[in-house]
């Protein structure tokens, strides 16, 4: 059974990202596991009195608000999207990116779906700052999803690669799940001005072999500017899903993390699947 993380701040986008979450995976045998974390807060004496809150437990009755107003939340949505899949709720105290890599650990979670900005909401945010920090936990696989984005075919994954990468069969698996669920494409792209070295064409041969069963292309660019290439390539095939494996300092970050936002960072506008190295 696949188990997938859902993190929720009840925002729209949030809420927007569990239900194509819900979408993607419905023909799937899961588990929804929805995560909502309130920051650690402290109510000053005279707050306490106005609220008639002196001698409670203050932490236990904010957290059991919280978890009867996700389950309503999350019962709403799995009514409307989720058919008779199983899910469960989690409520806790801290910040979202710390406390992830333990419910990642706990319930065994296989990926996290989630928005690229919460509540943040600005045009000019590309990934809120959980969203980047979550993916460099670097401990499941996560799906970002831009803000509005409605799941309605997923025709074609376009999945760019450096190549430097020793892939393993586990890399693949999340991929290779959502090929199989949606039928889809998945297009194969390598950038760069040079040759492939002997390492890289090992490399290029075990994806080759690993998506053999599925309708597949692999081009391979000379180019210089492969932002410019990546968004090009998504836009000229449609591309649904972008996936990536976040090898520190290599690709992942030349595309996402340079002082200048990049120009495919700039123009996201489909899912985004970033699997840890």
């Amino acid at each position: 059974m696949l188990s997938v993380l859902l993190p929720t701040d009840f925002s729209k986008n949030s809420e927007n990202a569990i239900i194509y979450a819900l979408e993607l995976y419905k023909n799937e045998d899961c588990k929804f596991h929805f995560l909502h974390c309130y920051p650690p807060v402290i109510f000053s004496y005279e707050y306490q009195i106005e609220k008639g809150l002196i001698g409670k437990d203050v932490h236990k009755l904010l957290q059991e608000e919280s978890k009867e107003r996700l389950y309503e939340f999350a019962l709403s949505l799995m009514h409307k999207h989720g058919k008779n899949q199983e899910f469960e709720v989690e409520v806790v105290s801290g910040f979202l990116p710390d406390r992830i890599s333990n419910t990642v650990l706990n319930n065994n979670i296989d990926i996290i779906v989630m928005g690229t900005k919460g509540a943040t909401d600005s045009d000019r945010v590309v990934f809120g700052s959980n969203t980047i920090q979550v993916i460099n936990k670097r401990c499941c696989p996560v799906i970002a999803i831009p803000d509005d984005y409605k799941l309605v075919g997923l025709e074609n994954i376009l999945f760019p690669s450096d190549l430097n990468i020793t892939f393993r069969n586990k890399h693949f698996l999340p991929i290779l799940n959502i090929l199989k669920l949606h039928k889809s494409s998945i297009n194969l792209l390598h950038v760069s001005i040079l040759g492939l070295t002997s390492k890289q064409k090992v490399h290029k041969e075990f994806i080759k072999e690993t998506f053999t069963d599925y309708n597949t292309s692999f081009e391979i660019l000379k180019e210089k500017d492969i932002t410019e290439v990546v968004y090009n390539y998504q836009q000229k095939y449609k591309s649904e899903l972008l996936v990536m494996i976040n090898n520190k300092h290599t690709f992942f970050e030349n595309l996402f993390f340079k002082p200048t936002i990049s120009k495919i960072a700039m123009h996201l506008n489909t899912p985004f699947m970033v699997i840890p190295a």
